[in-house]
């Protein structure tokens, strides 16, 4: 799942941590390592909330991987007749991505995936793509796409 976010940096990892821990309800208190580049910007963030299961990773996209994401998406958001989604797409200056293993989660962490997600774009102004699923608003709303079980 790729964001795109209109601020130059995504909101502070540290503040997206103590976000998690005080409102995602997780069996176990997970175990969140933030990673920050030479230069102090944010790189990945990694979210062990089960010793069993692959963590969820925010990270930043790299410039090729950014541009064939962004690519995806606005032609998928051209295809939906949302120019506008299209634009801000085009026009984001940052693009991260969470890797999630969709098979391992259960309720909990969807939850607070979502939690971490709706956060993480309200906060940087950004749309969500999820492939298969659609686009979604900083609210985690549909706005492009086709129905699915889980969301966003």
């Amino acid at each position: 799942m790729n964001a795109f976010l209109a601020r130059r940096e995504p909101p502070p990892a540290a503040e997206s941590r103590a976000y998690l821990l005080e409102g995602a309800l997780f069996d176990e208190r997970p175990s969140i390592t933030i990673h920050d580049g030479p230069d102090g910007s944010f790189q990945r963030m990694e979210v062990r909330y089960h010793r069993d299961k692959i963590p969820m990773v925010l990270q930043r996209s790299s410039d090729d991987d950014a541009e064939a994401a962004r690519g995806e998406v606005i032609e998928f958001a051209t295809m939906c007749g949302r120019r506008d989604i299209a634009e801000a797409v085009e026009s984001a200056e940052v693009v991260i991505e969470w890797n999630v293993d969709r098979t391992e989660l259960d309720e909990d962490a969807w939850f607070a995936l979502h939690l971490w997600q709706a956060w993480v774009l309200g906060r940087s102004q950004g749309w969500l793509y999820a492939p298969g699923e659609g686009i979604f608003d900083a609210q985690l709303k549909r706005r492009c796409g086709e129905r699915t079980d889980h969301g966003a």
